[in-house]
């Protein structure tokens, strides 16, 4: 059953999404041809549209989590849906899955544009990025670089940190949405779910600023390995990256504690209109 929820969020949620998806791979497309002809307007074309498109796959895909939420669980749909023969954990882990995996489409559809364009702007501007790479070779810059093993190490922390930023945030819509569907905040849900996803979002960023500076927990990066320490940012000389991970550690169990508390309201205090 909970396959069967799986494939009904994704094909529900589709419609939200494709366009703006297929729209930036069309402007991605229209700049690989302006390459092709050497159309200097084709390009400078593209390269607007691809600069609006990128920023726009990110919003449709957050505005599309929330209203795909609201819509199947507090709209008339919401009947339908409450009586489906599955636990309220089940369902919500459905919606969950399929809000991570659309937000990660979205924003490898936003790099994507973003590599586009660096790649036009490299090809017309091949001379001066010549130049570049020759004074960072002939500098020694390069050697100062971190080797391959430790990019990889630093891709795969920063991509958990990316997923569990993703988490934290959808734990705070779905735990505001779901709030201000109760009988006590249903006369505004709009304005009390707005309310709620602040007011919880500045009560943990002020916790995780607590915990970054009492209790850090640091990811060094040098050019000769990447490691955690418990120490407070810019502790390690000749660090290249230091980044403070206690407090996205912390916000990630905290958005797991609201999708914990989302689906206790939904199987006990929600209120459908």
């Amino acid at each position: 059953m909970f396959g069967k929820l799986l494939k009904h969020e994704i094909r529900h949620s589709a419609r939200y999404n494709l366009v703006i998806y297929l729209a930036a791979v069309a402007a991605v497309l229209v700049m690989a041809l302006s390459l092709i002809t050497e159309s200097a307007a084709l390009g400078a074309v593209s390269c607007f549209a691809i600069y609006i498109t990128g920023f726009a796959t990110v919003i449709v895909t957050l505005v599309s989590v929330i209203k795909n939420f609201y819509d199947t669980l507090y709209s008339r749909q919401g009947y339908l849906t409450l009586t489906l023969p599955v636990k309220s954990s089940e369902l919500l882990a459905s919606k969950v899955l399929v809000s991570f995996f659309w937000i990660i489409i979205g924003f490898l559809i936003m790099a994507l544009t973003w590599v586009s364009i660096f790649f036009y702007v490299k090809e017309q501007t091949q001379a001066s990025f010549d130049m570049v790479k020759i004074l960072f070779t002939d500098s020694g810059l390069l050697e100062l670089l971190p080797s391959g093993f430790v990019v990889a190490e630093v891709l795969v922390v920063f991509g958990a940190i990316v997923l569990a930023k993703i988490l934290t945030y959808v734990g705070y819509i779905y735990f505001a949405v779901t709030v201000a569907n109760t009988r006590a905040f249903q006369s505004h849900p709009k304005l009390f779910g707005g309310l709620t996803f602040f007011a919880v979002m500045l009560v943990i960023s002020k916790i995780n600023n607590f915990l970054t500076e009492k209790a850090p927990v640091t990811f060094f990066v040098t050019n000769e390995k990447a490691f955690f320490d418990l120490e407070p940012m810019g502790a390690v000389e000749g660090a290249i990256i230091s980044y403070g991970v206690g407090g996205t550690l912390f916000t990630g169990l905290v958005a797991l504690a609201l999708l914990v508390c989302t689906a206790y309201i939904i199987e006990h205090k929600v209120n459908i209109k």
